[in-house]
């Protein structure tokens, strides 16, 4: 009898504290993929370097996540983009719906004013987020510092 009233002794404060913080990390970091969601956000910004060589008028600006195998996994399509940008990659941007939950992925953006994804050309921009992104991810932040 004394084990089973242990069984329903409450955790001590640091467990429960440690409970609670587990718990709270799986909220935050998964929930944005609960139930087949997908969500990836952060800004876009440009180097000062560049900034006088972006286009103004005309312009589109491509947010992708690719798999690590190379492929796009989604895409988001942003025309005239005014610096600091904010994006959010949801489900309906997915190009793959069964991306799985965890998966890792590459982040990039490319500007042009020829509004073709995957075919550069001179005076197209880019930018890479520098580390892995995964699904959920809120804070990913990339700086366009690249002309072709």
């Amino acid at each position: 009898m004394a084990g089973h009233q242990e069984a329903l002794s409450p955790a001590p404060p640091a467990r429960r504290l440690a409970l609670l913080a587990g718990a709270l990390a799986l909220a935050v970091l998964g929930g944005a993929c609960r139930r087949g969601e997908f969500r990836l956000s952060g800004a876009v910004t440009i180097a000062s370097a560049l900034q006088r060589r972006a286009p103004r008028d005309n312009a589109v600006l491509f947010v992708i996540a690719r798999n690590h195998g190379g492929v796009p996994v989604a895409v988001q399509r942003i025309v005239n983009p005014q610096f600091p940008v904010k994006f959010t990659l949801r489900t309906e941007d997915l190009l793959m719906p069964d991306l799985p939950p965890g998966a890792p992925l590459d982040v990039t953006v490319e500007m042009n004013t020829h509004g073709r994804l995957g075919q550069p050309q001179k005076g197209d921009l880019m930018g890479r987020y520098p580390s892995t992104a995964y699904p959920g991810d809120w804070r990913v932040h990339i700086v366009i510092d690249t002309q072709l």
